[in-house]
């Protein structure tokens, strides 16, 4: 009976610590407000939700007011619109942004990571896949 006890005590707090460990903490909902940069017109937005699996993020971005035609990269970077920083999740992940004759462009991605609370994030909109180091607009990441 006693070694029925110890058995029965040492697997109570196994089974808790499993759990525990098996649970993963939600990932906030990340949103950024896009402006134009150097005079340009470009306004739009920007969300960050988690994945079904919790394992990543799915991002959609939405632009109005651009030039017609164009296609813009365009990523998550770490840092903020005034301090860059480098891409997060990896620049293969986003899909260019098409915008149509209207000037409006859309796009969505799913990154393989998950932003960290104490990391600031925000949104670069490039001009073209040639011109990576001109912002055509960007916004900072808030939850």
């Amino acid at each position: 009976m006693r070694s029925s006890f110890r058995l029965a005590g040492l697997l109570v707090p196994a089974v808790f610590l499993t759990s525990i460990a098996a649970t993963r903490v939600p990932v906030a909902d990340w949103t950024a407000k896009l402006a134009g940069k150097d005079g340009r017109k470009v306004t739009g937005s920007a969300t960050v939700k988690p994945t079904a699996d919790g394992k990543g993020v799915d991002v959609q971005v939405t632009i109005d007011g651009d030039t017609p035609g164009a296609t813009r990269p365009w990523h998550i970077h770490t840092g903020s619109c005034a301090k860059s920083g480098g891409v997060f999740g990896g620049g293969r992940a986003y899909s260019p942004i098409i915008v149509d004759a209207k000037g409006h462009g859309e796009a969505k991605a799913t990154v393989a990571a998950t932003p960290a609370d104490t990391t600031t994030y925000y949104v670069n909109i490039h001009d073209s896949a040639a011109a990576m180091s001109i912002i055509v607009a960007c916004g900072d990441l808030a939850k």
